[in-house]
């Protein structure tokens, strides 16, 4: 199992920091490459990697709150529970938009701010999810 977290980290690491930094650079790189072709590539490994951190999330949840129910909130239960819910609530926004990109086209992004906006809050958190949930489970593969 070490072995599959520590690989399963690393994934998420490198996708996390792929991400954070195509989303600042893309802009850029409008005249020079197809932009949106990149971002139909890093949305597949977005979706696998949103797959992989709600299993390992929800897992460390279910294994911080497995204890007395009536015991003290320790650091640990926030941050799994804290770590859970963020990644369904980025996994979510990704979908909505990630599905309607594939039924629409890329077409349908143009003037639609709505879609833009969730976008820019999708690939603002995943990331910060991604190196995280990487970390503590790279982390957990050294125990």
């Amino acid at each position: 199992m070490a072995g599959l977290k520590r690989l399963t980290g690393a994934y998420m690491v490198l996708v996390g920091v792929a991400v954070a930094v195509f989303f600042i650079i893309n802009n850029f790189l409008v005249d020079s490459i197809d932009v949106l072709s990149v971002w139909y590539v890093l949305d597949a490994l977005m979706a696998i990697g949103l797959g992989l951190a709600l299993v390992f999330n929800y897992a460390y949840k279910r294994e911080e709150t497995s204890g007395d129910v009536d015991g003290p909130v320790t650091r640990r239960y926030l941050e799994a529970t804290a770590l859970f819910h963020l990644t369904v609530v980025v996994t979510i926004l990704f979908l909505h938009n990630w599905l309607s990109l594939l039924a629409l086209g890329g077409d349908s992004l143009e003037g639609n701010d709505p879609a833009w906006v969730i976008w820019a809050v999708v690939d603002t958190l995943l990331p910060i999810t991604f190196v995280i949930t990487g970390c503590r489970l790279w982390g957990e593969a050294d125990r």
